[in-house]
């Protein structure tokens, strides 16, 4: 391990606490260690979740208004931080700047939205009929929250808990990234400079299954939201559930693009090629399969090899997403499939990868592949279309693309995922439910139900 790299410690209880142990977090490109966070032990998640419990009276109690100005300071600290913030996720995850820093606007978007719906969170009161005097129907913060949040999207995905967690008067422990924690840790570091009360916003870097599993067993968190794999979120259901914590599970997805036959093929590729190919293909809204019209195949696989040959990618974030790309496209080939791209080009970069010919029995056609790869599928029939697009245990993210609005959104209706996109690819907005459908999660983020996912209700009926 590298003594000369910045060290990170854990955030808890608005101060910076380490340990001897450290984890190095390195460059995907080059695998040289860039800087070093503490390694945190169940001790460790203990006295972070012992201090969110010691904040959360304070925090629950907070007028709705003044919880939304808190809100609002940590919104505006994010934005003076963004360009730092978005380097740490260049540097950590291999994100292109470009995109890193719409990642942090999007992001401090996220945050600012939030702010508004604490100041909006009110009780109601509703009129009794005859023998009471009504009923007052209350918001209350769920109490504790673990956020455990992957490598990539390492600031999106903190902020879409913690937004909506704060306004709803919870208190969060966060749980990045082992691979990528250096993005995510410094929006916390924000949170607590920008003035809001010590232990209500705390960050626990480490080892993701032992100290995921301290704080999914923690008899003092009210709630685990993750995303992640389908196969980690099986795990964390399992620690959780004796203890009956909610849960909100925001896992994979194999996007469908459904390319109607009046579709705007320059349009159809556009979306293919910016949501096939975003963060080298390592995002659970990524076009995975398009379904094409036979007859517009050819016109629709020329523009694409052109908009393709000017893509250039960043490095994956893993050897492990490295490894899986080389091989699905191997797996591809051996059934039969034609592969143009996707070669190694030094420095854990790939070239972007196009695949035609593979039916499903394919594996990337059958499994989210998350590597830099899109495949082509021409169909005859509309409903085939649709079939295929709902045929894989998924329903994350869905596409349409065609000028008939009224046609495309009775396709969109149709798909069986949380959000579909028409005749574009901006798929996250903070007023709109985020939501996996069927094997892509369970509950949703951000929107008024996203808020609300973070809420128990109570009911006050006064009777005299």
């Amino acid at each position: 391990m590298s003594a000369t790299v910045p060290r990170h410690g854990l955030i808890v209880g608005g101060e910076e606490t380490t340990t001897d142990a450290w984890m190095d977090v390195t460059d995907p490109a080059t695998g040289v260690a860039i800087a070093q966070v503490t390694a945190a032990s169940t001790a460790d998640v203990d006295a972070a979740v012992t201090a969110a419990h010691a904040a959360l009276a304070g925090w629950r109690r907070t007028p709705p208004l003044e919880r939304g100005q808190a809100i609002a300071r940590f919104a505006r600290a994010l934005d003076d931080d963004a360009e730092r913030i978005a380097e740490l996720i260049h540097r950590e995850e291999g994100k292109p700047r470009g995109e890193a820093q719409a990642e942090v606007a999007r992001a401090c978007e996220v945050v600012h939205h939030f702010a508004g719906e604490a100041e909006r969170l009110w009780s109601e009161m509703v009129p009794a009929g005859a023998g009471g005097r009504g009923s007052e129907i209350r918001p209350d913060g769920i109490g504790v929250v673990a956020a455990i949040t992957p490598w990539n999207f390492p600031v999106a995905l903190v902020i879409w808990k913690l937004a909506p967690a704060l306004a709803a008067g919870c208190c969060v422990v966060v749980k990045p990234a082992q691979e990528a924690p250096l993005a995510a840790r410094a929006v916390c570091e924000v949170a607590n400079r920008a003035g809001l009360p010590p232990g209500v916003v705390s960050v626990v870097t480490g080892d993701g299954p032992s100290v995921g599993e301290a704080l999914a067993t923690h008899p003092g968190v009210d709630k685990v939201a993750f995303t992640g794999s389908r196969r980690v979120a099986e795990i964390i259901a399992g620690w959780a559930s004796p203890r009956l914590k909610a849960l909100s599970l925001e896992l994979g997805g194999h996007g469908p693009l459904v390319v109607l036959d009046d579709a705007d093929l320059d349009v159809a590729v556009d979306v293919a090629i910016s949501q096939g190919y975003a963060n080298a293909g390592q995002a659970c809204y990524s076009v995975n399969r398009v379904l094409i019209p036979r007859s517009l195949e050819v016109g629709f696989l020329e523009r694409f090899r052109v908009r393709m040959a000017d893509v250039v990618l960043g490095p994956m974030a893993t050897d492990r997403g490295f490894t899986r790309h080389h091989m699905l496209l191997e797996d591809a080939r051996a059934h039969g499939a034609r592969v143009e791209g996707g070669e190694d080009l030094g420095g854990n970069r790939l070239a972007p990868a196009l695949v035609t010919g593979a039916a499903p029995g394919v594996r990337l056609i059958d499994e989210e592949p998350f590597t830099p790869i899109v495949a082509v599928m021409p169909y005859d029939e509309l409903d085939g279309a649709i079939a295929e697009s709902n045929r894989p245990d998924y329903g994350l993210v869905g596409y349409v693309c065609g000028q008939d609005l009224r046609r495309a959104q009775d396709v969109a209706h149709a798909i069986e995922c949380g959000t579909v996109v028409i005749n574009g690819w901006r798929v996250v907005v903070p007023y709109a439910p985020y939501a996996g459908w069927r094997g892509s999660g369970v509950g949703c983020e951000l929107g008024r139900p996203g808020l609300e996912a973070f809420i128990r209700w109570q009911h006050v009926r006064v009777l005299a």
